[in-house]
């Protein structure tokens, strides 16, 4: 693995504050990125979902990872893990978005995901990463979802239609 890409490890999701915090689910998430994360040697990209009030794409969820909020924010214990910090306003890393760009300059073959939310986050951007030719895996232990049935559906759908690789660390 060339480069590791966290989705959104956010106050929103995983401090019991945070507008959609998955409660114990959450405190398991922290933990396990924690371990994986400190054994990281390669490059580390953490991607904050951002959204707007008035941008229709998150009509029906836009009560979470608000612009300008503490909601919006890394969680403190994971934020020292990165190597840098991105925003995105879709799903998909890629989506207005300097990503591209930057896997080829920093010659990134094989990009491994991890983080929130499975079945949004984490699919379209492993999409996108399969789409170009990148070998991809998911860090399924670090990975989760609001929605458990949804993550085992990701989870099912990347490896067998995607073609990325599922590791169990």
């Amino acid at each position: 693995m060339d480069a590791l890409l966290v989705m959104n490890p956010q106050n929103s999701f995983l401090t019991t504050g945070g507008s959609v915090y998955m409660g114990e689910k959450a405190e398991i998430l922290k933990v396990r990125l924690v371990d994986f994360l400190s054994g990281c040697r390669f490059l580390k990209v953490f991607f904050r979902e951002k959204h707007a009030l008035e941008d229709q794409f998150f009509i029906n969820d836009v009560t979470h990872s608000l612009a300008n909020t503490s909601d919006f924010l890394i969680v403190e214990t994971l934020a020292k893990y990165a190597d840098q910090f991105w925003d995105k306003t879709r799903y998909s890393a890629f989506y207005e978005t300097n990503l591209e760009k930057f896997l080829v300059q920093k010659h990134i073959r094989h990009v491994g995901l991890a983080g929130l939310e499975t079945h949004t986050s984490v699919l379209f951007t492993a999409e996108g990463l399969r789409n170009r030719g990148y070998e991809v895996s998911v860090i399924e232990p670090c990975t989760m979802s609001r929605d458990d049935y949804m993550h085992g559906y990701a989870v099912t759908l990347m490896k067998n239609n995607l073609g990325v690789r599922i590791i169990n660390v």
